[in-house]
């Protein structure tokens, strides 16, 4: 039975690459043997005038000589296609890849073949005869790709689904768990100002942090209310967070911000930001007796996306694969994280070692508008680094 892990994992697995099963494999046999037996009745039709019953020699040839090339040369092409350089060509490009592909397999195939018929002393179509061992093959290659890219089609539409049916589903967890977690909020809110009031003057950082721990739950309400929020706001939110990790962490946190002014109108899905934040914290400067730094970069991507880079100088990886993190327990912010920018069209979290020392994670996220033209100067990154 696949564990939550197993699952989890399923939201953000890459598309599956075209693969051979057994039920393939069989179906190709099918139509090779169909095709076989079409291919030596055409010959021996052909020849029957001069060279009756000739049926069972031609289908013996073709089943142990021709057809046996035919698959020989159609791996290498199937592998350029469906698992090398050509697997991403799309459309017309494809189309157009088939016509460059398939007089080099019929040439290879019609060479190989006369070739072997010659060395084992057996005689092959002469004269105008031979164009049947032109356009049969030119046939076959064209039966045999279109059967290739149906069961492509087939397979990634029905990945597709089941990728969709996946995130429609932690749409449906998401909720139920906001409606949980949102359940009565201003009692949350009235209660911490309650006790902020109840803190008397001499405590005044006691009771701004209570005040800042209150805006900080009240944005999150709020934030999970709308679907994009300015870049600036979100800043703002995770300024406040970290203000109240630093009266956790004193003079081992230490925090910098580097974003480029321009992008801090543009409007980006709430708390996408704060998990990645947040795991640098937890997970990489807390167990660190020293603490570390938590860096944000923020900058463009082309002209209609941005690039986020949160890295920390923690204790990072600790021999764990970045595949593995996301799988972890204390992976669960970046899986989640990874989800929603899978289905955001972004190609997910990218994690790596921070050099000399921590992790480094990215994404890519694209935009629904194109960004701001670039100031006519070299870009102002505003940089903010907070200590105790």
């Amino acid at each position: 039975m696949p564990t939550s892990d197993h699952r989890a994992a399923a939201h953000f697995a890459p598309e599956p690459r075209p693969r051979l099963t057994a039920r393939g494999l069989a179906g190709m046999a099918v139509l090779y043997l169909v095709f076989a037996w079409f291919y030596a009745w055409v010959i021996a039709y052909a020849v029957r005038g001069f060279q009756p019953n000739a049926l069972p020699d031609y289908l013996g040839r073709v089943l142990l000589l021709d057809y046996p090339l035919k698959v020989l040369w159609t791996l290498p092409v199937w592998w350029l296609l469906f698992r090398g350089p050509l697997l991403r060509v799309r459309g017309s490009r494809r189309l157009l890849a088939h016509l460059g592909l398939a007089p080099l397999w019929v040439g290879a195939w019609f060479g190989s073949y006369y070739a072997l018929l010659s060395g084992l002393g057996l005689g092959g179509i002469g004269g105008d005869g031979r164009i049947w061992d032109v356009y049969i093959p030119t046939l076959f290659y064209g039966v045999q790709f279109g059967v290739f890219h149906v069961v492509e089609s087939t397979q990634r539409l029905r990945w597709q689904a089941g990728r969709e049916q996946r995130l429609r589903e932690q749409a449906h967890h998401s909720e139920v768990a906001a409606l949980k977690a949102q359940i009565n909020p201003h009692f949350l809110f009235n209660t911490l100002n309650a006790i902020s009031a109840s803190v008397p003057p001499e405590l005044e950082a006691t009771r701004g942090l209570i005040a800042r721990l209150a805006h900080t739950f009240r944005f999150a309400l709020e934030a999970s209310r709308q679907e994009l929020l300015p870049l600036a706001d979100e800043l703002t939110f995770l300024r406040a967070y970290l203000e109240l990790e630093q009266f956790r962490f004193g003079e081992r946190l230490h925090t910098e911000f580097a974003v480029q002014e321009t992008l801090l109108a543009v409007r980006v899905p709430p708390m996408l930001i704060q998990p990645l934040v947040e795991n640098a914290v937890r997970h990489g400067l807390a167990p660190s007796v020293g603490g570390g730094t938590v860096r944000l970069l923020i900058e463009p991507h082309g002209t209609a996306a941005i690039r986020v880079v949160v890295a920390d100088t923690g204790v990072g990886l600790r021999g764990q694969l970045p595949a593995g993190l996301l799988l972890s327990q204390a992976g669960l912010g970046l899986r989640n994280t990874h989800a929603r920018l899978l289905a955001l069209g972004s190609s997910g979290l990218e994690i790596s070692t921070n050099l000399p020392q921590g992790l480094r994670v990215s994404f890519v996220l694209p935009l629904r508008h194109p960004l701001p033209a670039a100031p006519p100067v070299a870009a102002v990154l505003t940089t903010t680094t907070a200590s105790a």
